[in-house]
């Protein structure tokens, strides 16, 4: 399988670690969690069915010398799963010093997600902190919600939902056409590059206080800001970003591993001449309308809708957008005498799944960003200066939200003083029979 679809964590273990513990805590987890033990196998029919094995051979990977350590955790978190063998789960745990480990830990998104990743965590650091399951079983596994979903999405309710979806994608549909510094692939690939960045507090502040005084969320304030600066950089005036929802509206599936999230293809169409304020009403009525037929599957509106296929692009769109709450708190909430545990903050290879993809972190002090590129497409610089753009379109906006989105300043200072100079600098020769 690719490793597009893989889920991995990386955390660093430094401390007294027992390893007996860690191995129990594992097998507890995957007794907890029907999930961990599922794998996907044809019926004689041709369908793929999932199936639930009483028990899976799952091995933590333990090693006591680690020279190369980018190289083994490349392998354990970019390997593929073979998904009708299982386990749909590996785990690695590497010395790289004394009492320092490398821990790493990959489940294939068939069986995952982001929110799955916190569970997981959270409840292995829970088992091996008290040595038992004190935890009541599930009520529910991720098979009842699976039969759940397919009785929601019959009859007229699921009509109601495809109508909606074939509304939104009506007509021709766009295509972003993004400037790149490479020559697109043509087909697509998932090499990635990273960049991150921590807004000021005035902006952090701002765009929020704007977005609600507005009557919309900081996710709508940030979507209308990301289609504003996408407009600018295209003169496109119909654009469809994506972004997921967590689809875990009951309370019982909080405490879910498993597949639960949806992708919103999320579809704006505005004039240049619109304000931000006019803008962010868009957003706001386009948002509103996905959450409410978010049930629908992301795949199954790809396949109603029939789009002739392009190799080198994803279906519908390129960009994604996620706005996420303060992330990691699942590290923060288990405390383990004489161990600590952080993220793994040094060199990794990334995957970029899209063209781009803003992730935005709300933070209780600061808006952060990480832009993901796909590294084939875009260079370092370019996701750079992507992130400059975004803050000062934001310092504008926050400055006259009623500006047309067109006149909005996003260039830097240094940035206009250099275009002014070189337009200034082009002489033009003045006829001289005149």
């Amino acid at each position: 399988g690719s490793a597009a679809y893989n889920m991995p964590g990386v955390f660093v273990f430094e401390g007294e670690l027992d390893l007996a513990l860690l191995e129990y805590a594992f097998d507890e987890l995957i007794a907890r969690h029907e999930s961990l033990r599922t794998i996907f196998r044809e019926d004689e029919q041709g369908e793929v069915r999932q199936v639930i094995l009483d028990t899976v051979n799952f091995n933590l990977d333990v090693r006591e010398q680690s020279s190369d350590i980018n190289n083994l955790i490349h392998e354990a978190t970019a390997g593929g799963f073979d998904l009708s063998t299982g386990p749909l789960l590996r785990a690695g745990l590497y010395r790289i010093g004394d009492n320092k480990w490398i821990f790493t830990c990959t489940m294939h998104h068939i069986i995952s997600d982001g929110w799955s990743m916190n569970v997981f965590i959270k409840e292995l650091l829970l088992f091996y902190n008290t040595q038992t399951n004190p935890l009541s079983p599930l009520d529910i596994q991720y098979k009842d919600y699976a039969s759940w979903q397919q009785e929601q999405l019959s009859g007229a309710a699921l009509q109601e939902h495809v109508n909606y979806w074939l509304n939104q994608f009506a007509g021709e549909l766009p295509v972003l056409e993004l400037p790149s510094d490479k020559l697109r692939p043509s087909v697509k690939t998932y090499h990635g590059g990273i960049i991150h960045h921590t807004f000021n507090n005035s902006i952090s502040t701002g765009i929020k206080t704007l977005s609600q005084q507005e009557g919309g969320t900081l996710f709508m304030g940030l979507l209308a800001a990301v289609n504003a600066l996408l407009y600018r950089y295209t003169n496109q005036e119909d654009i469809i970003i994506g972004s997921p929802v967590a689809g875990r509206e009951h309370i019982e599936l909080e405490n879910q591993i498993g597949f639960y999230v949806n992708t919103l293809a999320l579809r704006t169409r505005f004039n240049g001449k619109n304000s931000y304020r006019e803008l962010l009403k868009i957003v706001k009525n386009v948002s509103l309308g996905a959450y409410e037929h978010q049930i629908y599957p992301f795949d199954a509106l790809v396949d109603e809708l029939d789009l002739p296929r392009d190799m080198s692009r994803n279906a519908l769109f390129d960009v994604m957008m996620v706005l996420q709450n303060n992330e990691s708190s699942h590290l923060n909430e288990q405390s383990i005498p004489g161990l600590t545990i952080s993220e793994y903050s040094g060199k990794r290879q990334h995957i970029s799944k899209f063209d781009l993809q803003f992730t935005f972190v709300e933070k209780a002090d600061a808006l952060q960003l990480t832009i993901t590129y796909n590294s084939d497409i875009y260079d370092p610089a370019t996701g750079e200066r992507l992130t400059q753009h975004l803050e000062q379109l934001l310092s504008a906006i926050i400055g006259n939200p009623s500006l047309p989105i067109e006149e909005l300043e996003y260039l830097s200072e240094a940035e206009t003083a250099r275009l002014l100079s070189v337009f200034n600098n082009t002489s033009v020769p003045y006829p001289s029979d005149k």
